[in-house]
């Protein structure tokens, strides 16, 4: 019977694999696209272009990457003598590529999209990038020993295969993974997390690895399933000895008994994933809400402080300029003025210039129009960063609508008696979501 517990750990690790993949399919295809202005803290999918000041080089093609891998195999071929089991020598030929050299590169880059960019650190990511040369060739080939080693294997044919992966700058990715702040600066970073389950950069669309990973699930599901079946044919054979095929057409019962066992067993393994992907798209709208609250929130007690800040530079900028108007005001008002007039003139210009030149040296970049600028950027940075918010609330809404209105998540929606959200017109806090008013 020890046999018979292999085709049923196969099949219930191929189970586990198949589970794996839809939840990743279903993860992507459940959170929303944001853009690069709008990554706020959890798990985000952005989609961008590579931007690096600074790239590394590939070793194998020389050009600029932030992330590459490369490696080197050298064919070998051998031929040997064995017996086979009457005891009669006999020979037989083996062949095989043999990894000689390997390596990469990996920094971190910014992902670039119109609204702004995001730094990506991609240590610890799944990266899935094109290849950049997949190459074999011989020892006349340059390529052969100027970039791979000198020495040659045991049993070599001469035969090098050159394999290299790579990203590079203006690179179109798709990329999910969970956002923290940054050490630096107060902003946020795409990188590897302990609480976050995935982090792929990926150089396919996003309707790609959807369809690849539906493909997979229904392969490794049929796989599975077969598996199931080999589960009582294998167990009869080994106590009866029987052929396998004679045991599969004699019991025909045990084998369909099996198969409804497995379809039973993963009816429930999809049950918990439909139920737990219900949970996490409903508590993803609920992280969505409380973005907004936060943007919200800071616009409240930024816009305000900052007007005020604006204002009061605007006010010491006028007093300064009403200085300088004095002092070039003041002067010899007359060719005939008495020379003790002229005298307490200059005196007083000269005081006063001297107190211009304090006031230059303590505040060299005095100029209204710049802080008028700088608040305006930041007036218009903080109402794009609250658009971004509902734009990524209203996204995440639709998500849990589309599920709660198609098969089979329906269904479980019913049974658990999911609710669905509602559309996002009025906010919670009115005062809150209240313009302030600018008045310079």
């Amino acid at each position: 019977m020890e046999f018979a517990a292999i085709p049923l750990l196969i099949s219930f690790a191929l189970l586990f694999w198949w589970r794996s993949v839809v939840l990743f399919k279903r993860t992507v295809e459940d959170v929303p696209t944001s853009k690069v202005k709008g990554g706020f803290y959890g798990l985000n999918e952005i989609k961008g272009a590579v931007k690096s000041d600074a790239p590394l080089q590939t070793y194998l093609t020389e050009r600029p990457s932030v992330w590459h891998e490369w490696s080197i195999s050298e064919h070998w071929k051998k031929t040997e003598s064995y017996r086979d089991k009457d005891g009669n020598r006999k020979t037989r030929t083996k062949s095989g590529w043999r990894k000689v050299d390997s390596g990469g590169g990996i920094q971190a880059f910014f992902l670039l999209d119109d609204t702004g960019e995001l730094l990506i650190e991609p240590e610890g990511a799944k990266v899935d990038a094109p290849s950049t040369m997949s190459r074999s060739c011989g020892p006349s080939d340059p390529l052969y020993y100027g970039k791979g080693p000198s020495g040659a294997i045991a049993n070599s044919t001469h035969r090098r295969r050159f394999s290299e992966s790579s990203l590079s700058p203006g690179d179109e990715l798709y990329v999910l993974g969970s956002a923290k702040l940054r050490e630096e600066v107060a902003q946020p970073m795409i990188a590897q997390t302990k609480e976050a389950r995935y982090f792929v950069i990926s150089s396919k669309s996003e309707a790609q690895i959807i369809r690849s990973k539906s493909l997979w699930a229904f392969f490794i599901f049929l796989f599975s399933f077969f598996t199931a079946l080999a589960i009582p044919v294998v167990a009869i054979s080994v106590e009866t000895g029987m052929e396998v095929q004679e045991a599969f057409y004699q019991n025909p019962g045990w084998v369909v008994s099996a198969g409804a066992g497995f379809l039973a067993v993963a009816g429930l393994f999809y049950l918990s994933l439909l139920y737990n992907g219900l949970i996490r798209v409903r508590n993803r709208l609920t992280h969505a809400l409380s973005l907004i609250k936060i943007q919200l929130k800071r616009r409240e007690d930024l816009i305000p402080r900052l007007l005020e800040c604006v204002k009061g530079i605007s006010e010491y900028e006028s007093q300064v300029q009403e200085l300088v108007a004095s002092v070039r005001s003041s002067g010899v008002t007359a060719a005939g003025s008495q020379r003790g007039e002229v005298g307490e003139e200059i005196n007083r210009g000269s005081g006063l210039v001297g107190g211009l030149f304090a006031l230059s040296e303590n505040h060299p970049n005095l100029r209204a129009d710049q802080n008028y600028a700088s608040f305006m950027k930041e007036l218009v940075d903080t109402e794009d960063r609250i658009a971004l918010a509902r734009a990524f609330y209203n996204d995440s809404l639709l998500a849990l609508q589309d599920r709660l209105l198609s098969l089979p998540d329906v269904l479980v929606a019913k049974w658990f008696r999911f609710k669905a959200g509602k559309n996002l017109h009025l906010l919670p806090d009115p005062e809150m979501a209240q313009v302030p008013r600018v008045s310079l």
